[in-house]
């Protein structure tokens, strides 16, 4: 008899912040979930992984030196706008947030300190209508 298969589709996740500290509790946060992660301290880096590896989803934070949040995910948008971003921030620069999500290349924001919950729904709905608008592509 053969060992049953799974059927939990795994996803790439991205998590870029430039304090060690946010990624180890987001990595805390969602172990066990269906998601392969990685983890990138600064925009170059996280390029480089975004090369490397196709990713599903992207959780950036906002503030970090040298390549800003919303910069990095507009480049990896230009690269891949299937791949899903989501902004983390501690600073209210609404206008920034905005124009991140007006432009396209954000699909939310959540805020620091974030609600465990709702950052864990946030990425589950984020993953189920990317996995929805590729089904649908594939009919098309």
């Amino acid at each position: 008899m053969n060992a049953p298969t799974s059927c939990v589709k795994r996803y790439t996740v991205m998590l870029v912040d430039d304090e060690e500290s946010i990624l180890n509790s987001l990595r805390r946060l969602l172990r066990g979930k269906p998601y392969d992660l990685l983890l990138a301290t600064n925009g170059a880096q996280a390029l480089s992984l975004f090369e490397q590896h196709s990713i599903d989803l992207i959780v950036c934070d906002a503030r970090m030196p040298l390549m800003d949040g919303p910069t990095l995910l507009r480049e990896v948008y230009r690269r891949n706008p299937e791949c899903v971003n989501i902004l983390l921030t501690g600073y209210a620069d609404m206008s920034m947030i905005t124009q991140a999500i007006s432009d396209g290349y954000v699909y939310r924001y959540i805020s620091k300190p974030w609600n465990d919950d709702e950052l864990q729904r946030t990425l589950d709905q984020a993953l189920e209508m990317q996995n929805a608008l590729r089904n649908r592509d594939s009919l098309a």
